[in-house]
């Protein structure tokens, strides 16, 4: 049986890292081929390159090392986290409270005056609903007024049927459901 040189090359790989061994023939032919010896000799160097570097690695310690670097990373994500959380919230209370200092009297804080009281003009904070829009005063009023009362005090009674409901009311639950 003749020895191919690519299937000897094929081998080569498993012969460098103990796996397998060299048949009679396959020494023969590498005793007496060009190009065999050298890629074997190419082989070998190869397996041996990382030899010393895989004796120098403790996977103990090296594991150790990972673990603890990911763990601080992660203590440093949740504090930076934590750091725009908080921004964030002492943002929105800063804003709340320039807000609610305004009184709905925004040009009275720019130039120092009362100029709502003096123009006879209502300058009111607004604050736009979608749902309210569409009620008239008298409405307005009623939703205002059930706001009025502390939630303890008024029994919430049976929810009402649609048979129950007049015209109004029916109109009003569609265009809620309508959006």
């Amino acid at each position: 049986m003749t020895i191919d040189c690519e299937s000897l090359s094929e081998k080569m790989p498993g012969v460098a890292h103990g796996e397998l061994s060299w048949t009679a023939e396959e020494q023969a032919h590498l005793a007496v081929c060009f190009e065999c010896p050298a890629e074997w000799r190419l082989i070998q160097r190869a397996a041996r390159l990382g030899e010393s570097a895989a004796r120098s690695i403790n996977p103990a310690t090296l594991s150790t090392g990972v673990l603890s670097q990911v763990a601080a990373r992660g203590r440093r994500d949740r504090w930076t986290r934590g750091a725009w959380v908080t921004v964030l919230a002492a943002a929105a209370a800063i804003a709340v409270v320039v807000f609610a200092g305004r009184g709905g009297r925004p040009e009275q804080l720019a130039t120092g005056a009362d100029t709502g009281a003096a123009a006879g003009v209502d300058l009111s904070y607004s604050l736009p609903l979608s749902e309210l829009e569409a009620l008239d005063s008298d409405q307005l009023q009623s939703v205002l007024d059930g706001l009025d009362v502390p939630v303890g005090e008024v029994e919430p009674g049976p929810a009402p049927s649609f048979g129950d409901l007049d015209d109004n009311q029916l109109e009003r639950v569609l265009r809620s459901l309508e959006g």
